[in-house]
């Protein structure tokens, strides 16, 4: 399959993958209301490390060793390490499974709601189905998109005919389950043909798999200790407004994130390569547009966060605007962080680094969930995820400096980008009570179109040197 085919199949899953929750949470959020909502997100951020236990990093680890034996066009190996793949983690799923249950017996908040851990145990189990890595390396990204979309169309019906009041958060708990699991039984198979049970050797893969299982499982503790700690502590109403204010803000990530991934290929080719020049190249592209796009993108998010969460989870969110206003700074620093990890460090072969740094910002977040929580309950658990988010993108930004000493990060362009930003927000926001009077969705229309008009020009007419190069590119597509 070509080039442009699998760009334009993985640009249309990102898509889906955002309008999707934008329809779906502003109905769940209004009928299951911030306490029952807060329990299946709690639940929910819970069973996420023992999804991760259940696959031991395999998927990660799988596109690496399934590309190489595709690569060399060694089919039986590739066979082979399918199926080592595919019983070691039914192995860990089940163990997995047993582990989590255990829990449930034993710690009474947990058990308080288990009926919603037991349905999400389902997916536990079946987790080992997880076989995306073997299309991703088949490059069937088509098929990708089509499951993807299969399944949310699915739930989406199933949504709206069965979640009519606060206590069918059960049957909800059961749509976010279910068909997933389904699809992934029907994908394994499918795939059975590519099963090989001779001469197995699981013992090879043990080590590498347990360095990105570690990695991935620290990562999976930074993404959802704080509604952990936010349902332990407090209660499930503070847990379903802070879910509230952390799907927003992460709505916009993936706008900003799909470049780095679309210039990973280009970037590891030129680190593998040591093609210095070519490096630079293309981080400044990604840098430059993470300024360009990340900074308004804040800043609005931070002005409109009345309008977004009235509009998307309804009045009985209110609570959600302030947590959401302290956590929209997050997405610059996480994008930027996420990017120098995943397309700079990774490939300068820094795998123990980037653990080391993910097992900082976890003792990090855990300490000042800790200690903000009791005193700032929700917003407590906003403030520990920002001060983690920056200083962990500043420790990779140092990281990336040592590696890269003649690189500049913060170019004249780019401050004044956070200048000019940080100027027409503070103008705007002086302005916004007056168009507030005609509704929030005239607000949530408006204010970006004159903020993005007075953006962009202000930075036209002080010559940004990439927003001139896009103008550029459009003009020569557009034979002007």
């Amino acid at each position: 399959m070509s080039v442009s085919k699998n760009y334009l199949y993985n640009v249309l899953l990102i898509i889906s993958n955002t309008i999707f929750p934008i329809i779906t949470f502003p109905y769940v959020s209004r009928v299951l209301m911030p306490e029952y909502l807060g329990k299946v997100y709690f639940v929910q951020g819970v069973v996420a490390y023992f999804l991760i236990l259940s696959v031991l990093g395999a998927p990660n680890y799988g596109i690496k060793e399934l590309s190489k034996a595709r690569g060399i066009g060694d089919w039986l190996e590739f066979k082979k390490i399918f199926t080592e793949l595919f019983v070691m983690t039914i192995l860990s799923s089940v163990g997995s499974l047993a582990l989590l249950l255990i829990t449930v017996q034993i710690y009474g908040k947990f058990y308080q709601e288990r009926l919603i851990f037991y349905i999400f145990a389902i997916q536990v189990l079946f987790e080992c189905f997880h076989i995306n890595h073997f299309f991703v390396v088949m490059e069937n990204h088509k098929r990708r998109l089509i499951r993807s979309f299969t399944i949310r169309i699915l739930s989406l019906g199933f949504l709206f005919y069965f979640i009519k009041t606060p206590k069918d958060y059960y049957l909800y708990a059961s749509l976010l389950v279910v068909p997933e699991v389904l699809a992934r039984i029907i994908d394994v198979i499918s795939m059975r043909k590519y099963f090989y049970f001779k001469n197995l050797n699981f013992k090879r893969h043990t080590k590498s798999m347990l360095i990105i299982f570690l990695y991935i499982f620290t990562i999976g503790i930074y993404g959802s200790i704080d509604t952990t700690m936010l349902g332990i502590m407090v209660d499930d109403s503070e847990v379903g407004l802070y879910t509230a204010a952390v799907k927003m803000y992460k709505m916009v990530l993936p706008v900003i994130l799909t470049l780095g991934t679309v210039l990973s290929p280009r970037i590891i080719g030129a680190i593998k390569k040591k093609e210095k020049e070519n490096i630079y190249i293309n981080m400044d592209i990604f840098i430059d547009y993470c300024f360009i796009v990340g900074v308004p993108a804040t800043l609005l998010m931070m002005i409109l966060a009345r309008e977004f969460t009235l509009l998307f989870s309804g009045p009985d969110f209110k609570g959600a605007i302030e947590t959401m206003i302290i956590m929209s700074p997050c997405l610059g620093f996480l994008a930027l962080g996420s990017f120098i990890g995943g397309q700079v460090l990774l490939p300068n072969d820094l795998e123990k680094d980037i653990l080391i740094i993910s097992i900082l910002g976890v003792i990090l977040n855990i300490g000042l969930n800790y200690f903000f929580i009791p005193v700032y309950l929700r917003n407590g658990a906003a403030l520990a995820t920002l001060i983690t988010e920056i200083i962990v993108a500043l420790i990779k930004v140092r990281k990336m400096k040592k590696l890269y000493k003649d690189y500049k990060l913060l170019t004249k362009d780019r401050v004044i980008t956070v200048l000019v930003g940080i100027a027409i927000a503070y103008g705007i926001y002086l302005k916004v009570g007056y168009i507030r009077n005609f509704g929030n969705l005239v607000s949530l229309l408006t204010v970006p179109v004159i903020y993005g008009i007075l953006y962009f020009s202000i930075l036209i007419v002080l010559k940004n040197k990439r927003i001139l190069s896009w103008i550029g590119l459009i003009k020569k597509r557009l034979h002007i």
